[in-house]
């Protein structure tokens, strides 16, 4: 870490981590919005057929949150593994 960046308190990972929790709102506030919609043809949604989730808003919310959290979350350490082993 530089000067520059400690200085600042805005290191490159510190950027990543929010982007990855801005994301995960988002498709969170987005399951949300879909599930109050109130369409009829949604049906239950499962996730890895593990969990299943209602077509509610709470439920897609929920849905959402996992689903994107849990493939960015592995992508990131994916590339944190390899930057570390490979840079």
């Amino acid at each position: 870490m530089t000067e520059t960046e400690r200085a600042s308190g805005f290191g490159g990972s510190r950027i990543i981590l929010t982007l990855y929790a801005v994301v995960v709102a988002i498709a969170g506030l987005m399951g949300a919005v879909i599930g109050s919609m109130g369409l009829r043809d949604l049906e239950a949604v499962s996730f890895l057929g593990l969990v299943t989730f209602q077509p509610t808003p709470l439920g897609l919310a929920a849905f959402g949150v996992s689903t994107i959290g849990t493939f960015l979350g592995v992508l990131l350490v994916l590339v944190v593994f390899v930057s570390r082993r490979y840079a």
